[in-house]
């Protein structure tokens, strides 16, 4: 398992990611999201709420959300190409 090389906090938050690529990609099929912006307005509204719930000190939150938000917009990039998802320009 993948629990045994890393703790909880990084398995919490790979969880999260994860579950947060999916969450946003099944909105785009839905038609729920229908531009890039939308999708990455509720990324960004989703990582600040993930992030203030943990109870880290600022310099520690403001790492963890820049890194999220940078993973998280690298694949969301894979996801817009794949559905060729409405881009405001």
């Amino acid at each position: 398992m993948i629990s045994q090389f890393i703790d909880q906090t990084e398995a919490t938050i790979l969880r999260f990611s994860l579950s947060l690529l999916k969450e946003i990609e099944l909105k785009i099929i839905k038609k729920q999201m229908i531009s890039q912006h939308q999708a990455i307005k509720y990324a960004k509204q989703q990582i600040d709420l993930f992030v203030k719930q943990m109870h880290f000190r600022q310099a520690l939150i403001a790492v963890y959300r820049s890194e999220l938000y940078i993973y998280i917009s690298r694949k969301l990039a894979l996801v817009f190409e794949k559905y060729r998802v409405f881009k405001c320009v």
